[in-house]
């Protein structure tokens, strides 16, 4: 019984188990450590909840399993919760194979703790960054797509400065002719080539 808890559990990463509670696994990532260039692997982790779930599944399971009718499985797991309860109760500790072990900590709580993996299993792999600088590949900028070649030329493009210095010599031509016309039309009574009073 306690191999094919183990296989259902594996397989559906949740297990019931009558009259005891329920084993949940969850994924934990996988985690960089950019430093010294590793990727360690992503750990399964093995929780307890005290709270019954809905056994058919497991009871379809291990039904297929065994040839055992729904009933006499019914039974059979009911007695293996029974026994995990008593071997907690006189031994202080009931030990799933392959899984892990439950114990009673000093609150009276039932308490799940997994077993662990062997190092050789969670070994983590190395993983150095490659660049390739001249490798061309697509990227979307905004809602269009692009490559990364033409978003450099894009990027890289100098503006063309257009030499406009005749518009400022025209602007102050003009400048300098309305002053001249300014200065003849107030000085009517002058003469243009100097001062117009006899001595």
């Amino acid at each position: 019984m306690q191999q094919l808890i183990a296989s259902y559990l594996f397989h559906n990463k949740i297990c019931p188990l009558p009259g005891f509670g329920s084993l949940f696994i969850t994924t934990n990532g996988a985690a960089i450590d950019f430093t010294d260039h590793l990727v360690s692997a992503p750990k399964q982790v093995v929780y307890f909840n005290d709270k019954e779930m809905n056994t058919a599944g497991l009871v379809n399971y291990v039904a297929e399993r065994t040839g055992q009718t729904e009933q006499e499985v019914i039974e059979s797991l009911k007695n293996f919760s029974a026994h995990l309860r008593n071997e907690i109760l006189i031994h202080a500790k009931a030990v799933l194979p392959g899984i892990g072990h439950f114990f009673i900590d000093e609150h009276g709580n039932t308490i799940f703790e997994q077993e662990e993996l062997p190092e050789a299993f969670m070994q983590p792999v190395t993983a150095i960054r490659v660049i390739h600088p001249n490798a061309e590949h697509t990227m979307l900028v905004g809602d269009k797509e692009t490559t990364n070649t033409m978003m450099t030329e894009y990027f890289s493009e100098e503006e063309v400065v257009k030499d406009r210095w005749w518009i400022w010599a025209l602007v102050i031509a003009g400048l300098a002719l309305l002053t001249l016309v300014i200065y003849f039309s107030n000085s009517s009574n002058a003469s243009h080539l100097g001062n117009s009073i006899k001595i």
